[in-house]
């Protein structure tokens, strides 16, 4: 379990690096910011945590929840679950990036909307919001894509 906090402790502080502010300093266009990094004693009822698996990030939003783990990526919105193992993974996918930006009326969305492609060509949706949560969230789920599957950090660590 050393061995997990610490790639936890690092695949945060390697996603940090590529930020303009730390995370209490962080804006979204959102009424207020749902998501936050979390501690190993993190717990919910409904989201079983497999051994050696520590949570790292997580958005509760009133209808949507997303958790980022060590090992896969956990979204439930309106009820319906779905998760995928960074093993998994095939790559974020731009579908939805055009609602993730400024609308023709001028305004921010609330809230951005992840995708994930698996490898069986199927797409995990998640919720997060806006800016910079969404924004370190992609760097997390980057970096621990990268490390899994190629051995090496996408963001430079040092």
């Amino acid at each position: 379990m050393k061995a997990i906090r610490k790639f936890k402790q690092l695949a945060i502080q390697i996603a940090l690096k590529s930020m303009d502010k730390g995370e209490r300093d962080w804006i979204t266009f959102n009424d207020k910011i749902h998501t936050k990094i979390i501690g190993d004693d993190y717990f919910r009822s409904d989201i079983i945590l497999l051994v050696n698996e520590l949570p790292i990030m997580e958005c509760d939003l009133k209808n949507s929840y997303f958790l980022i783990t060590t090992d896969r990526i956990i979204s439930a919105i309106d009820g319906y679950y779905n998760e995928v193992f960074f093993i998994e993974m095939n790559n974020v996918s731009n579908e939805y990036n055009a609602e993730n930006f400024k609308q023709i009326n001028g305004k921010y969305p609330k809230t951005n909307i992840i995708a994930v492609k698996k490898n069986d060509n199927t797409t995990l949706i998640a919720k997060i919001d806006s800016y910079y949560p969404a924004y370190f969230a992609k760097m997390l789920i980057y970096n621990i894509f990268s490390y899994k599957k190629l051995g090496k950090w996408y963001v430079n660590p040092k």
